[in-house]
């Protein structure tokens, strides 16, 4: 890997957007993973991008903008969100969809099957099947069509060159002229996630494998501000069992499409319709912290939009009982107290808060275990508009560029600002301004 301008530590969905921006501006580009086979945060998602103004909205008619979508983010973080990064990832997102579409050659559309807790326009963009296991195999076809990228695999970076002048590796140093830091957060590293989000720490990680924080460690180690570390994406919709060596994710949308979730007494305890990610410690917190989540037919038939749900269907996660005593017994609930439960159905008001319902809930019932997860954390360092690592004090670190995980995200504190999609938001949008700048 010689005459390299930019490398990137870390192929996930920033680090492939990264590395196509910079391509695409004429640098020379060397993309490092340490294992192209294990699953990433991105593989394992539902492939949505939140993105507002796009030409998909406007296709179908949806109204929205940059300063809604900020809007909103606000309304579920509050303050907590550094302005100038709230800035960028919102009005960034639409132009990253528009790259990942028109330079990129990926073919997206916009979700319109059902609406997200935490949005008020449909703006969640995705390619055909709403995988993120497909999203993430276009990037890779898109990467490798790229002369200007060199993608290596089995590449472990440890560490930053003086300068900031490129990585360390097993291998050896790899020279270049600016790095771009994309190897994920920290929802691996049990012993980060016990000082910065310890509510989540006995949570089981279904996110990248080797999200380890090491970005964030040598960021920190350089004197980069880092900002809301306690935020992270709680993930309630997720099997604690796993099927066939995987750990089905079902997705949240079964909520607006009706589904309850009943404990082990067969008794609802939570509004289902809040945020996914705060709902999660809601979950975590009944006996065994595991619950049994209930659908009807036509939820079942829209859910099947969404990739990780068509893949939990398809690993036999998700039960067909004919009636009540059938699902009653199927999970060892108490058939008289889910009768009771069921029957409230639709009422509002709600004991617990619920506002919408979704749907209606009658026979056939579909049914699975689900349990709380960590899905990523959204905490990280500080950037600016050109996702230039900064030190404390504001002032920019030399060559050095952080997207993805690394990078602080637009969730605020904790597990309730977080909205579906703005992950990849911020990835997308944060890579495609890194690797303009890092080119430049």
């Amino acid at each position: 890997m010689q005459d390299i301008d930019v490398v990137v530590a870390g192929a996930g969905a920033a680090g492939m957007m990264t590395a196509l921006a910079a391509a695409q501006a004429g640098a020379r580009v060397a993309l490092l993973e340490r294992d192209l086979a294990a699953p990433t945060t991105l593989s394992v998602s539902g492939g949505l991008i939140a993105a507002a103004g796009t030409r998909w909205q406007a296709a179908v008619g949806e109204a929205d903008s940059p300063e809604a979508f900020a809007a909103d983010v606000r309304a579920k973080s509050g303050a907590a969100v550094d302005p100038v990064l709230l800035a960028t990832v919102t009005q960034g997102a639409a132009a990253a969809v528009a790259f990942l579409a028109d330079v990129a050659g990926l073919p997206l559309h916009l979700h319109t099957t059902s609406r997200w807790p935490g949005h008020s326009a449909m703006r969640l963009h995705a390619t055909p099947a709403e995988s993120g296991a497909e999203l993430q195999a276009l990037l890779r076809a898109a990467v490798a069509a790229q002369a200007g990228i060199a993608l290596r695999d089995g590449v472990r970076v440890t560490g930053l060159l003086p300068g900031q002048r490129g990585v360390t590796t097993a291998a050896g140093p790899v020279p270049a002229r600016a790095v771009v830091l994309a190897t994920g957060g920290f929802g691996g590293a049990a012993p980060m996630l016990a000082r910065f989000c310890p509510e989540a720490a006995a949570a089981v990680h279904v996110g990248g494998v080797h999200c380890d924080g090491a970005g964030i460690s040598w960021a920190a180690a350089l004197g980069a501000g880092l900002l809301c570390m306690d935020s992270y994406q709680g993930q309630p919709h997720v099997s604690p069992h796993r099927w066939n060596g995987v750990r089905p994710r079902f997705g949240a949308s079964l909520p607006s499409l009706g589904a309850v979730l009943v404990n082990r007494q067969g008794r609802r305890f939570v509004a289902e319709d809040m945020g996914p990610s705060e709902l999660t410690a809601h979950l975590l917190a009944q006996p065994g912290g595991v619950a049994v989540e209930v659908w009807g037919a036509a939820a079942q038939q829209a859910a099947l939009a969404g990739g990780p749900f068509r893949r939990a269907v398809e690993l036999g996660a998700v039960a067909c009982c004919a009636d009540l005593p059938a699902l009653a017994a199927r999970f060892g609930l108490p058939a008289a107290a889910l009768a009771e439960t069921l029957a409230g159905h639709g009422a509002l008001p709600d004991p617990f808060g619920r506002q919408r319902w979704g749907g209606t809930l009658a026979p056939p019932f579909f049914a699975a275990e689900v349990t709380g997860a960590l899905a990523h954390t959204q905490g990280g360092v500080r950037v600016d508009a050109q996702a230039r690592v900064l030190r404390e004090d504001g002032t920019p670190i030399p060559h050095l560029f952080a997207a993805g995980g690394v990078a602080c995200g637009i969730s605020g504190h904790g597990a309730a600002g977080y909205v579906p999609g703005n992950g990849l938001a911020q990835s997308f949008a944060l890579g495609l301004r890194a690797g303009q700048a890092a080119a430049g």
